[in-house]
């Protein structure tokens, strides 16, 4: 039997919406997701959409690891990764991360209009004639001649807070440019989605994942976690592994001015939505200071 809302949770609802008008949220998705889900980019549009008609900036990123892989594959191109698991990316690998990842982004506008997004209401990197993040090679000493995988240089905020100012959803790639204006760049999608985040101050990163953020001893959900209480998970070897840089990476970025970074299971219905608009949230916040 369904439960109707509460007086007290319908008023939680829009006094958090409430604090995010005329903000903006970053949401980073990655092309794992929407490949092993048909249904994901339906159910992450419809949040968008809602989002939007209320008043928030959104600025979604979007990667494509798995789709990439499969095209190289089929062009008989050869890839390779790093110790730490970042793609190297000849010049000649370069041409298809760059087509496929148009092609997703052509993807994801598909289903935010399908949602009921407007398209003059959509600016989305397959399109626009400017490429919004200026890269630089992830090893300085190759300057992108042989490996064409980079890390974010700067951001142009200008033209991301013109689109949103407009109303308008913001749909980005992970493909950045060189200083020559010419060279494209492979970057990873987190980097990506941090440097934008900071670039244009937004109030919330939220990473999209397939992870319901971190846990306890007891396998408990923690729903914020700041500097110093990190710092003692990881002593006490409560965080480990993998999720010891991605932690490290969202304090990082709250430091640089994020109002917070959240790391929700993006599988379950309705995760963006409740990650913001509820006191408890969905996954886990990282936030400067706790209270």
């Amino acid at each position: 039997m369904r439960k109707d809302p509460t007086l007290e949770q319908i008023t939680e609802l829009m006094n958090e919406l409430d604090a995010y008008q005329k903000r903006t949220v970053v949401i980073k998705i990655g092309g794992n997701s929407i490949a092993e889900d048909e249904h994901f980019l339906a159910k992450i549009t419809k949040q968008i959409k809602f989002l939007q008609s209320n008043g928030v900036g959104i600025v979604l990123v979007h990667g494509g690891g798995p789709q990439i892989d499969q095209a190289l594959r089929a062009k008989k191109i050869e890839s390779s990764k790093t110790a730490d698991g970042r793609r190297i990316t000849s010049p000649k690998a370069m041409r298809v991360v760059a087509k496929v990842m148009n092609d997703i982004n052509r993807e994801v506008v598909a289903a935010l209009l399908e949602a009921g997004c407007h398209k003059d209401k959509i600016l989305y990197a397959a399109k626009h004639p400017r490429v919004l993040v200026q890269a630089e090679p992830l090893d300085a000493e190759d300057d992108g001649i042989h490996n064409r995988s980079g890390k974010p240089k700067s951001v142009v905020a200008q033209d991301i807070h013109r689109a949103l100012q407009d109303g308008k959803i913001v749909v980005l790639h992970s493909v950045g440019i060189g200083s020559d204006h010419k060279t494209l760049f492979n970057i990873n999608g987190d980097d990506y989605a941090m440097a934008v985040a900071i670039a244009i101050q937004a109030k919330r990163l939220v990473f999209v994942t397939n992870v319901a953020g971190v846990f306890d001893k007891n396998r408990r959900r923690i729903p914020s976690i700041d500097e110093p209480m990190a710092k003692e998970l990881i002593a006490a070897g409560v965080i480990t592994g993998g999720m010891v840089p991605k932690v490290e990476s969202a304090l990082w970025v709250v430091k640089q001015g994020v109002g917070g970074v959240a790391i929700i299971d993006g599988f379950k219905p309705w995760a963006i939505l409740a990650e913001m608009l509820t006191h408890e949230g969905f996954g886990t916040l990282f936030q400067v200071r706790l209270g």
